[in-house]
């Protein structure tokens, strides 16, 4: 099925940016497929018959990865931008289209989508957040007012889409458990496989997240899994790639968007400014301090669950190349919970 949005495009004008570099997984079937002549005209005619109107000059493959592609073109009224997924985030657009409709200033609205091939095509908002915009505190607060209202107008709705990940938190240790017993039972060589002393570690930090996270019992809500500069819009601020979105602990998207800070601006967050950001958060989507900080260990665990979707689409050379990726966040997983059981103890 295919939507079409009675929507203005952008009235900011800019140049097209220049495509990125391709990554280590350029040699895999879905990189391969979203550079090819066949893909390239199918999706061009798209566009252009969703657009109702001619597009300028030649458009820009701006980013080319196994789990996603984004194409941008420039009209008379401005940039659009294209993006497809890979099958294990194809909920996106329904995604996108469903914000859109219940807080459609806090998310990009779509030109059109495509549900069924899981295709997005939205206007140009404009430049995304810097890091000088991450260093201060006043745009940070601004950031964290708007994702608790994006995910206050999200919660008691039909949000949720066929594909998306459902995590409650006393479920969490239960998926750690069971993603790391099947990659320990993968052939040796597996770029996923776990030692004998590795699976011990990810079923003990499975144990310390069933005794400190059970409590948080919660309605599961919007959890966008990947809050960070570069996927949010100056202007509003608005967010966007939605493509990790997981329905779980909505919290956690704090979380991510304050582990993003600490990584641009590669300083710690102060305590004052940490207090604040949760005051900002829990003013607007209510709670209590305490809970919200025992989220904090759950921010890999999702970002695992989210990733883990995309491998049954990965071929040897994408599991090879990206492997690291969701190995990282177990480890992570397995340091995290040790600490927070050491701080209970």
């Amino acid at each position: 099925m295919t939507e079409k949005w009675s929507v203005p495009a952008a009235t900011v004008l800019r140049m097209l940016p220049a495509a990125r570099p391709l990554g280590p997984d350029a040699e895999g079937q879905w990189v391969r497929r979203w550079l090819s002549p066949e893909w390239t005209r199918m999706v061009d005619a798209w566009v252009t018959s969703r657009l109702g109107g001619p597009i300028i000059g030649e458009a820009v493959t701006y980013r080319a990865r196994f789990w996603s592609v984004v194409r941008c073109y420039e009209t008379a009224e401005g940039l659009v931008w294209f993006k497809e997924n890979n099958p294990g985030h194809l909920f996106e657009a329904g995604l996108v289209s469903a914000l859109a409709r219940l807080a459609p200033d806090a998310v990009i609205v779509p030109l059109a989508v495509d549900l069924e091939r899981g295709w997005l095509l939205t206007a140009d908002h404009g430049t995304t957040l810097t890091r000088a915009d991450v260093a201060d505190q006043r745009t940070r607060c601004l950031v964290v007012d708007a994702l608790a209202r994006l995910q206050n107008a999200v919660r008691g709705q039909r949000g949720a889409q066929p594909g998306m990940v459902r995590l409650a938190p006393a479920d969490a240790g239960g998926r750690v458990r069971a993603i790391a017993r099947e990659w320990a039972g993968q052939p040796p060589g597996h770029p996923l496989r776990l030692e004998a002393d590795e699976l011990v570690q990810a079923e003990a930090a499975a144990d310390v997240l069933d005794r400190t996270v059970a409590h948080l019992n919660v309605p599961l809500g919007l959890e966008l899994n990947d809050v960070y500069a570069a996927n949010i819009f100056a202007d509003g601020p608005r967010f966007f790639d939605f493509g990790n979105a997981i329905w779980g602990h909505p919290a956690v998207s704090l979380h991510s968007f304050l582990t993003s800070v600490v990584e641009w601006t590669e300083a710690p967050l102060s305590p004052a400014d940490r207090d604040e950001l949760y005051d900002v958060y829990l003013a607007v989507a209510g709670g209590r301090r305490d809970d919200l900080v025992a989220t904090e260990v759950l921010e890999r665990v999702h970002r695992l669950v989210a990733w883990v979707r995309l491998v049954p689409y990965a071929d040897p050379v994408e599991l090879r190349a990206r492997a690291g990726i969701p190995r990282s966040y177990l480890a992570g997983i397995c340091r995290d919970p040790e600490r927070e059981d050491r701080a209970l103890a």
